[in-house]
């Protein structure tokens, strides 16, 4: 029997997230990843320049887009992470909202993104699938969902200890598959975050926060995606360079990134 996944896990795990995961994501160069999404934005040629960043986090990638000329909106399930981005961000609308539900404006989108492992915290098939039928429903005939997720080795890689130190912050993270959960592509990684007292910098404080995702296939990826009304027009695995392969190989690429069309009518 396959226990059951809790409902509120993503929010709970980022909202506890929130306070340190702008200083977790710094070195992360929004530019040239930035170069290489739109890049396969422009080759599936959506309608328009709407776009939705689905699980935006701290809204650094909608505002990245905006600065491209989209125009952007960004949701997230944590709403502290939705108050950090409406901070950092003024000018953007955010909202808080959980994929797995229907969206209000169907048919508003010519573009949606879903990044940084949103596929994977989507942790029962059935979730990914509501989740995608609900990009279906928002995005326009012809528009473009572009997500990445994490493959096979990346999760190997995950099994060994990983430590982020950065000034005032040391973390810790671990994972591992739970097959005894009944779903052998389970997986919880523990991350462990010691924070300085900005008033005593002789007092740390500890936060033990759960991260659990689910690693899912090519072959679900593509029957859900046809569900929902799309075709899948590409799978790119993610280089050691930052470059992407034109296939996914799960047992040499960290990451899959997905481009998907939305069919007239589907």
């Amino acid at each position: 029997m396959t226990t059951a996944v809790p409902p509120d896990h993503a929010a709970i795990a980022y909202d506890a997230t929130a306070p340190f995961y702008d200083a977790l994501s710094k070195g992360d160069d929004y530019t040239v990843f930035g170069d290489i999404l739109e890049g396969l934005i422009k080759r599936a040629d959506p309608p328009g320049r709407r776009l939705l960043d689905a699980g935006c986090g701290t809204g650094r990638s909608t505002a990245a887009f905006a600065a491209r000329g989209f125009e952007t909106t960004g949701t997230d399930i944590s709403p502290a992470m939705i108050a950090i981005a409406r901070q950092k961000h003024p000018g953007i609308g955010f909202h808080v909202h959980d994929v797995r539900l229907p969206f209000t404006a169907a048919g508003s989108h010519d573009v949606v993104l879903c990044m940084s492992d949103i596929a994977n915290y989507l942790a029962d098939s059935g979730h990914l699938a509501s989740a995608l039928a609900g990009f279906g429903q928002v995005t326009r005939p012809g528009g473009v969902l572009v997500y990445d997720a994490n493959t096979a080795y990346g999760y190997a890689l995950m099994t060994s200890p990983h430590v982020y130190e950065d000034d005032g912050l040391y973390v810790t993270m671990r994972g591992r598959f739970l097959p005894e959960e009944g779903d052998p592509e389970r997986f919880r990684m523990v991350m462990n975050a010691f924070r300085q007292d900005g008033e005593r910098p002789d007092r740390w404080t500890r936060d033990r926060i759960v991260h659990l995702q689910r690693h899912h296939s090519l072959a679900e990826f593509t029957e859900y995606l046809d569900a929902a009304g799309f075709d899948l027009a590409g799978a790119h695995g993610l280089e050691r360079d930052g470059t992407l392969a034109d296939h996914v190989d799960e047992d040499a690429h960290t990451k899959g990134l997905y481009v998907a069309v939305r069919r007239a009518g589907g």
